[in-house]
């Protein structure tokens, strides 16, 4: 899958053109839409969100158990 980031402003009728696309005309893609925050986009937003609150790092395995943990799965 192939994934493009774009920012792009709001108009005053509350649409959104996205112009120089690198896909086929009449290619079906998704479309997902984050607020930014003062020009943030959504990872430097939690970056900092995530050395403010001072959240150590977890390696791949205390995630795996984590999620097994949460799924009930052993």
């Amino acid at each position: 899958m192939r994934a493009v980031k774009t920012y792009a402003e709001v108009g005053s009728d509350k649409s959104l053109i996205l112009k120089s696309l690198p896909f086929a005309p009449g290619s079906r893609v998704e479309v997902i839409v984050f607020p930014t925050a003062d020009g943030e986009d959504v990872f430097q937003n939690m970056d900092r969100i995530v050395k403010k609150k001072g959240v150590k790092p977890l390696t791949m395995k205390q995630v795996e158990k984590i999620v097994h943990d949460v799924r009930g799965v052993r």
